[in-house]
């Protein structure tokens, strides 16, 4: 009697042991490359902001000069995104918040470039290239550059060299706080971070309403400026809620964002609560639809890769982009002035992101291990 082949496989298939699935030990990857496109953009438009004028027939790069801060604010539209989603992540993957393990790496990550930074403008003053400002060292070293020697007076002159560190003292603030607060507040996360950033925005409003208040002060202290990271890391809390991600997918696109942008960075107004959600609109616009033309264009090769020296080029362009508001610190002489600056600049982050950075981002890595796969290192 012939046996059906089909028949014969299936009933084997039905006696045979149920298979257990195998559980994967590979890292959910939560790295998102248009952020990388995003901090490019950030830098450039910073380092126009700060560089000599830049000219090309008709075009010249005087637009940009006071925009800095916009950069700034992408920044922080990004820290506060990503780093409140990836401490959600862990907690969400091992079911606690992996508190000691990102601070060891976000030690690694951000200080030996930036105490690196801090030893060279030490050489060139030792070798008299640069006025020596005690205070913008120390404040710098020990992250509180945002709350002393900030005035007008001296920070586009000696103070100039060290004082971009007001934004990473304003993030290290905000890495200190935010694991803490996420710790002790488990339920309406959302709204305690939302509230914060009001808060914060109600306080500068008041402080700016103030005459007596340095102006200048209020867009660098941290007091001032968290309200800018809390409402990102309130938003990136929102989002894991699958109704409000649906919907911000479909109705946050960068067709209708950038615009808005453009003009906010043109009229070079006061950010508000209202308008500092647009770079924060901006970044999930492409977080949400990474199949955009936009998300595309943030995503190429060479954006990634000035997204990925990013923070070194932040670190470094202070001491060679001088020309536009510091105009007497000259440490490289008519390098500081010349178009070859930009050459010099990017050859400094790279030697930076490849001899300081990398080695001591995978050092934290290997002491502290991530339960997430962020970017490649």
């Amino acid at each position: 009697m012939k046996t059906n082949p089909e028949t014969s496989t299936q009933e084997a298939e039905r006696n045979a042991p149920p298979k257990i699935p195998q559980q994967s030990t590979r890292k959910r990857s939560s790295y998102l490359p248009t952020l990388d496109g995003w901090r490019a953009i950030a830098i450039v438009i910073v380092m126009l902001d700060h560089s000599p004028t830049l000219a090309l027939g008709p075009f010249n790069s005087n637009l940009f000069h006071g925009m800095g801060n916009f950069g700034v604010q992408v920044f922080f539209a990004i820290s506060g995104l990503l780093i409140c989603s990836r401490l959600l992540d862990e907690e969400e993957k091992t079911g606690t918040l992996q508190i000691r393990s990102f601070y060891i790496r976000r030690l690694f990550r951000i200080q030996p470039a930036a105490l690196a930074y801090l030893g060279f403008i030490l050489l060139l003053t030792v070798f008299h290239r640069l006025p020596l400002y005690t205070s913008g060292m120390v404040t710098a070293a020990i992250l509180v550059r945002n709350f002393w020697g900030m005035d007008l007076r001296n920070t586009f002159t000696v103070g100039w060299p060290t004082v971009h560190y007001w934004s990473l003292s304003v993030e290290e603030h905000f890495y200190l706080v935010l694991p803490s607060l996420l710790f002790f507040v488990k339920r309406w996360r959302a709204e305690v971070l939302l509230g914060l950033a009001l808060i914060g925005f109600g306080w500068r409003a008041f402080l700016l309403s103030n005459r007596a208040t340095s102006l200048f002060s209020v867009e660098v202290r941290t007091d001032t400026c968290l309200c800018y990271l809390f409402l990102a890391a309130g938003t990136a809390v929102l989002l894991r809620h699958e109704s409000i991600r649906k919907f911000a997918t479909r109705y946050i696109r960068s067709f209708v964002v950038l615009p808005v942008a453009l003009l906010l960075v043109l009229a070079h107004g006061r950010i508000t609560a209202l308008s500092a959600l647009i770079p924060i609109f901006m970044v999930i616009s492409t977080m949400l639809r990474p199949n955009d033309l936009v998300s595309k264009f943030l995503e190429s090769a060479p954006l990634r890769f000035i997204g990925r020296i990013s923070y070194s080029a932040y670190l470094w362009q202070e001491v060679f982009l001088t020309g536009n508001w510091a105009p007497t610190i000259r440490p490289f002489g008519w390098l500081n002035t010349s178009l070859l600056v930009w050459p010099a600049v990017f050859g400094t982050a790279i030697a930076s992101y490849y001899l300081i950075e990398k080695p001591f981002i995978r050092l934290g890595h290997r002491l502290a291990p991530s339960a997430t796969q962020g970017r490649p290192i």
